[in-house]
């Protein structure tokens, strides 16, 4: 068998083997539309709600947003008492910030958003790229967590929450009132207005919550 016709009979059975280029490319270009076709399909855009960006401004200053937590520390003190050295292991507690973002060099983003939700309505499930406080200016709401056991907390006039950023939720108005919100978004750098929201698919944990 001459070289060449190996070289044949190798392309058909090794597949990829000598595929052209442009098959190549084609053949991940259609991979990427079927990727944004299945993402399209589980993302669960929200019902009813209507919101309006009312202000952005950046934040130039350091600033560190996080969650107060306490630790615990281990440390090996040596004492010399006489001309003998004392070794004691000893254990303390502290408070620390675990950090949510960290404004500094780059200036981070901010958002100010109103949103409404009619009775029936919800935002559907998604995330934010950064940490969110909202304030509930009417009504009452029923925030619905994706995690275990599908947690759910009503919030009424007057309260407000935090959000983490990737926890993934659904706030929905199974009242008889519209809904309002006043939300404050901190953001990375760069962020647009269409990436204040990130659609998510409906967690396995909630299955009956649309």
């Amino acid at each position: 068998m001459t070289a060449r016709r190996e070289r044949r009979r190798t392309a058909r059975l090794i597949p990829g083997a000598a595929l052209p280029r442009f098959a190549i490319a084609a053949g991940l270009a259609s991979g990427a539309a079927a990727a944004l076709v299945v993402a399209q399909a589980l993302a669960t855009p929200g019902s009813g709600a209507v919101g309006s960006y009312v202000a952005r401004g950046p934040v130039s200053q350091s600033v560190l947003i996080g969650v107060p937590e306490t630790k615990t520390a281990t440390k090996t003190v040596r004492v010399r008492v006489g001309r003998k050295t004392v070794t004691r292991r000893v254990s303390f507690t502290y408070q620390t910030v675990s950090p949510l973002m960290t404004c500094g060099a780059t200036a981070c983003d901010t958002a100010y958003q109103q949103l409404t939700i009619p009775p029936g309505g919800h935002t559907g499930w998604h995330t934010h790229p950064g940490p969110t406080f909202v304030a509930v200016a009417q009504g009452e709401g029923t925030l619905y967590h994706g995690m275990a056991g599908c947690p759910t907390v009503k919030y009424g006039t007057g309260s407000g929450f935090m959000q983490p950023p990737t926890e993934v939720h659904n706030m929905r108005n199974e009242g008889s009132t519209p809904l309002v919100l006043w939300a404050f978004y901190a953001l990375p750098p760069g962020t647009t207005n269409a990436g204040i929201r990130i659609d998510q698919p409906r967690p396995a944990e909630c299955p009956n919550i649309p």
